[in-house]
């Protein structure tokens, strides 16, 4: 399997469902105010979020190639979301805990943080894979 089995479509549009989803995630509506008390800063601490959403942008898009490269073109969804689900399970959630546990974080800022990249693996997932893999 060569770097031709890349859907570069498929994985901008995981990247785009990915950021849409982080949108809600960190919105008022759910975890905004959590994520801010836990994180510990100030509206003005956290200044202008473009620059941290076009590098988020840019790592999803490499997060969506990289599923797409794993994920059989002739891929079901329900196989290719077990694709997401096995890269959230074997690298997603041991980075964040093992980051987390030496800066010391809240288990419930990194339960905000790996709610928010289960989802958007398992979504990204299932768009690569409508997508053709």
């Amino acid at each position: 399997m060569g770097l031709e089995n890349i859907n570069v479509v498929g994985a901008i549009a995981g990247a785009v469902a990915a950021m849409a989803i982080g949108s809600l995630w960190y919105s008022p509506w759910l975890f905004a105010a959590r994520w801010q008390a836990l994180v510990g800063k100030s509206d003005e601490e956290l200044g202008n979020p473009m620059a941290a959403m076009a590098v988020a942008g840019l790592m999803f898009v490499l997060m969506g190639a990289g599923m797409s490269w794993i994920i059989p073109n002739d891929a079901t969804i329900g196989i290719g979301m077990m694709w997401g689900f096995i890269g959230f399970w074997g690298f997603a959630l041991p980075a964040t805990v093992v980051n987390g546990v030496f800066e010391r974080r809240p288990w419930s800022l990194m339960a905000i943080y790996l709610g928010y990249l289960l989802v958007s693996m398992l979504v990204m997932a299932a768009v690569i894979t409508f997508l053709g893999g």
